[in-house]
């Protein structure tokens, strides 16, 4: 009998034994599965981080173009007036252009009328001036005519050079309008083309960083899906199935007996809300359970720095006022922190937690502290 009994415990240990055998690969497995889906997840969330701010940055500048722009249009409205105005100069030019161009033309018709005539007077004598003319007074007059404009003829003639150089000024000075208009239209067009040009690439550029965060925000959604399969099968795994209050010396926290161990060899498993053990989100939502009797379950996204959005999203109330009996979130660090606010003190809390390295913990990571804190370190959650 003994043979067989020693035969019947060998058999059920070699059957425990293939039972964890079985199991432990199944775990370990999936422990690598989960790592390795959690270092896509992060480098994915740097990638959109890095695609934000560059889309935000583009914006910026995409902004500033059309401002930019903007301030060129309204200078090209200035410009138009100014293009008129001096059109109308120009216009203005142009008329006493034709009237010094008149006066110039009279004025060689009266000098060649003077020099015409005393090249006919030349070969004639006076007397037969006279008897050419109709009477004696219109001799006496055209005389008079022609000794009164010979007189001023030096003038005239001064006049013209005069004129004519007046003239050569007033035209240069409409070229030179002219000139000036279209040079100001150009460099305007030019610089307005350019910038629309800058303003296009910067918004197509924009938009293919808008497009490649919100193809990384798309994989990692999936990841994380992936990610809160694993930890639920790794809760089942565990059985983690019901969940009863621990030592009350460590805020009654059911994995407290694991802690801070398997944060330190990194045993843990999800609980039954997708938090890692022994983690501070897991504690203060075991907190939130334990004091209101439920605890929104955020489908793995587990991070404390992601809680107040989670929140809001949920319909909680976020705020900047403590209140006991409420969660702390502080955003320091690439995860943030998760607390329980135990009491409210002026402008301090009293808070407990999780895996936060104090005097408390020895400044071991994974283990149950309390402390009194500055409330501005926290943002608040209310969950009732």
């Amino acid at each position: 009998m003994k043979i067989w009994r020693n035969i019947s415990y060998l058999a059920v240990a070699a059957a425990i034994l293939l039972t964890s055998c079985t199991s432990i690969p199944a775990m370990a497995t999936l422990r690598e599965d989960l790592n390795n889906v959690n270092s896509k997840i992060n480098k994915l969330s740097e990638q959109i981080d890095s695609y934000e701010k560059e889309a935000e940055e583009l914006s910026k500048q995409a902004d500033s173009i059309s401002k930019q722009i903007a301030i060129l249009q309204n200078e090209q409205a200035k410009l138009k007036k100014q293009i008129e105005l001096k059109q109308a100069e120009h216009d203005q030019i142009v008329l006493e252009i034709e009237a010094v161009q008149k006066r110039i033309n009279d004025n060689y018709e009266i000098i060649g009328y003077v020099i015409a005539q005393y090249y006919y007077n030349d070969g004639i004598s006076t007397i037969e001036r006279i008897a050419s003319a109709e009477n004696f007074s219109s001799f006496v007059n055209e005389e008079a005519q022609l000794s009164s404009v010979s007189d001023t003829l030096g003038e005239i003639v001064e006049e013209n050079k005069a004129l004519k150089e007046s003239l050569v000024q007033k035209k240069k000075r409409a070229e030179q309008i002219l000139a000036d208009l279209d040079a100001q239209k150009e460099q305007l067009a030019a610089t307005e083309q350019e910038q629309q040009t800058l303003l296009s690439q910067t918004r197509s550029n924009e938009a293919k960083y808008n497009d490649l965060r919100s193809k990384a925000s798309k994989e990692r959604k999936e990841l994380q899906e992936q990610q809160q399969a694993i930890l639920q099968e790794l809760a089942r795994q565990n059985n983690v199935s019901g969940i009863t209050a621990g030592d009350p010396s460590k805020g009654g926290y059911p994995y407290s007996g694991q802690c801070p161990a398997a944060s330190l060899n990194g045993t843990q498993y999800a609980d039954q809300w997708g938090m890692y053990i022994c983690e501070c989100v897991s504690y203060a939502a075991w907190k939130v359970f334990q004091n209101y009797g439920y605890m929104p379950y955020w489908g793995g996204r587990g991070n404390a720095s992601q809680w107040p959005a989670n929140a809001r999203a949920a319909g909680y109330t976020v705020s900047s006022v403590p209140r006991a009996r409420s969660v702390g979130i502080s955003q320091s660090g690439p995860y943030g922190h998760a607390v329980w606010v135990e009491a409210v003190s002026g402008n301090r809390v009293y808070i407990s937690q999780y895996n936060a390295a104090n005097e408390a913990t020895n400044w071991v990571m994974g283990e149950y502290s309390e402390q009194w804190v500055d409330q501005g370190a926290y943002v608040y959650i209310y969950f009732r």
